[in-house]
């Protein structure tokens, strides 16, 4: 499978105060590309919290580019691919407002949850945490680090494809009965654990 995982990091629990994205690009089923970038949020403040969490500083940011001024070098790694997060929501929430708050269109993209994915693949484990996934296949990482967060969700998407061999987005759908996401300029449709019954 071709797809792209994202991780964003934030310096508040303001949806717009991005301060580092990770992407891994996957081809084929194996990472082509890694990559991640500290960004400037908006607003500029910082929760001590998030920087507990994640170690970026106002310091490490100041001078940083804000996500409006970096979109042009995102969008073409995002539009019109599969992309995947783990807790979507937060990561698409993020992106989605942001690009509001700029004033920028949307991409057009799928997308799905490694959360609820992963609760349908390997509903025996004790949890389905990032770094619980991670201990289980065995993948050594930096939590919260945007970059290797991105990475590890990538892994686990492609721990369940070949666990399962599966090939499509469509036999994705269709094993673990989940409802893909989707974006496009002007609307969002969440991604589910369950897809739609249709009506009678």
């Amino acid at each position: 499978m071709d797809f792209v995982a994202i991780d964003f990091e934030t310096a508040t629990s303001v949806r717009t105060s991005a301060c580092s994205i990770g992407i891994c690009e996957v081809a084929d089923n194996r990472i082509a590309a890694r990559r991640s970038t500290l960004i400037r949020p908006v607003p500029f403040e910082f929760n001590e919290y998030n920087t507990m969490i994640h170690g970026i500083t106002p310091e490490m940011v100041f001078d940083k580019p804000n996500f409006g001024e970096l979109w042009h070098h995102i969008k073409p790694l995002l539009d019109g691919k599969l992309v995947v997060a783990h807790n979507a929501s937060f990561d698409i929430n993020v992106l989605l407002s942001t690009l509001d708050y700029f004033g920028i269109e949307y991409p057009t993209f799928d997308y799905i949850c490694t959360v609820k994915l992963s609760q349908k693949a390997y509903p025996d484990l004790f949890s389905h945490k990032l770094n619980a996934l991670a201990d289980a296949f065995g993948i050594c990482f930096s939590h919260h680090d945007a970059c290797d967060d991105a990475y590890v969700c990538a892994r686990v998407l492609m721990q369940i494809t070949e666990d399962f061999k599966i090939k499509t987005l469509a036999e994705l759908e269709e094993k673990f009965d989940i409802g893909i996401g989707h974006v496009y300029p002007g609307y969002k449709e969440p991604c589910r654990k369950n897809r739609k019954k249709q009506k009678k």
